[in-house]
């Protein structure tokens, strides 16, 4: 199953949409916090994360969620400029910017899936 967190209902919806015509288990989570709890009880396979989120952005969620491990991978979404995201680029995260091409993304979200990360 593929998480997504991001802030923004029509992100969050398009990207759910997306991924479920491609034949993909999505869930989905507007906030940091409730992406950990999604973590606890379900079996993630990758998560799509939004960058810039209100309250816990989304390298502090990472940082959180990957306490014990690193897995799940993730992906990050995000419209700021690449050198913003490289913390997360040396944790072994990609990304993807926005506006989001979506045969990039699901060609992205197949290999991250097929060979657990970049």
């Amino acid at each position: 199953m593929i998480l997504i967190i991001d802030d923004e209902d029509d992100v969050r919806d398009s990207l759910r949409a997306l991924l479920e015509t491609a034949g993909h288990k999505v869930a989905t989570a507007s906030s940091g916090d409730e992406a950990l709890k999604r973590l606890e009880n379900e079996d993630i396979n990758l998560m799509l994360v939004d960058y810039s989120m209100p309250g816990m952005s989304g390298e502090e969620f990472l940082k959180k969620a990957w306490s014990d491990t690193q897995w799940p991978p993730a992906l990050v979404i995000t419209g700021v400029a690449p050198w913003r995201t490289l913390g997360l680029i040396e944790m072994g995260v990609g990304y993807v910017r926005k506006p989001i091409s979506s045969s990039l993304l699901l060609g992205t979200v197949n290999t991250y899936l097929n060979k657990g990360g970049p």
